[in-house]
């Protein structure tokens, strides 16, 4: 059974961004904008004015079709790593914080995009629990709850979506610093081949925290714009409607056993 997405195209790829960079609004934009393609940016909504002025900064591309999408607020992360014995990160946090830190971040986004119908959220360093060992628990139901779909990490062996079994609220994805243009232009013919979904994530572009090199992106680019007759490339939300949409239809294949 081949799925076509977007009714005839053989696979979907989503462009992301975290964090609100000065890069996304100089290059990612102006550049995506010349090939007439449209990303994801996640920002989070951190300041005294309750992140509303860094939240404006990014109307304009909300405006020329871009997709904002939810960061949280302060940007909690695993603290495993870390040196610093201060550190407290999701593994001394609790479901009840989280959520009121989503609640509240939520209602920051709909004050400066009150047009939005549909929100995507994106999880804070792929990661998506909260508590150590026994105590560990995962807060994807809370996004759940408060979100349309939410993109998180993946498995670097395949991170790609499929588009019968992926979880709306935890979506697969590849980390893009330091790719070259070929490895990136593979990912979307491998993704072409099994005919799913890969959203790539960005931070930096030609600058900043994890960076891919400005012209590594640009080639990218262009290669999406050359093959979007056979590769649908849109915005996380969009994508998700899309499988939101076909669910009538996917509930009703025959369910088979995994194989042995």
């Amino acid at each position: 059974m081949e799925f076509l997405w977007d009714d005839d195209k053989q696979a979907a790829i989503s462009l992301t961004f975290d964090d609100g960079m000065n890069s996304h609004l100089d290059t990612a934009i102006p550049l995506l904008d010349g090939h007439d393609l449209r990303g994801t940016f996640y920002i989070t909504a951190r300041g005294e004015d309750d992140g509303q002025k860094g939240l404006e900064r990014f109307r304009p591309a909300f405006e020329a079709g871009h997709e904002i999408g939810n960061h949280s607020i302060h940007h909690w992360c695993s603290c495993a790593g870390v040196m610093n014995p201060d550190q407290r990160g999701l593994e001394y946090r609790t479901l009840e914080e989280v959520e009121a830190e989503l609640v509240d971040a939520d209602k920051r986004f709909k004050s400066v995009f009150p047009e939005v119908a549909h929100w995507s959220f994106c999880y804070p360093c792929y990661n998506t629990f909260v508590g150590k060992g026994k105590h560990r628990k995962s807060y994807v139901p809370i996004v759940a709850e408060l979100f349309f779909t939410a993109r998180a990490g993946g498995e670097m062996s395949n991170s790609i979506n499929s588009p019968y079994h992926a979880d709306l609220h935890c979506l697969n994805s590849w980390k893009c610093e330091r790719r070259s243009a070929a490895e990136l232009i593979g990912l979307v013919e491998r993704t072409a081949t099994q005919g799913g979904w890969s959203i790539f994530t960005f931070h930096g572009v030609g600058e900043g925290h994890l960076p891919v090199a400005r012209p590594d992106f640009q080639e990218l680019l262009a290669y999406l714009d050359a093959v979007r007759d056979r590769i649908w490339t849109a915005p996380v939300i969009e994508v998700a409607e899309y499988l939101h949409n076909k669910d009538w239809q996917l509930n009703k294949s025959v369910i088979l056993p995994n194989p042995l």
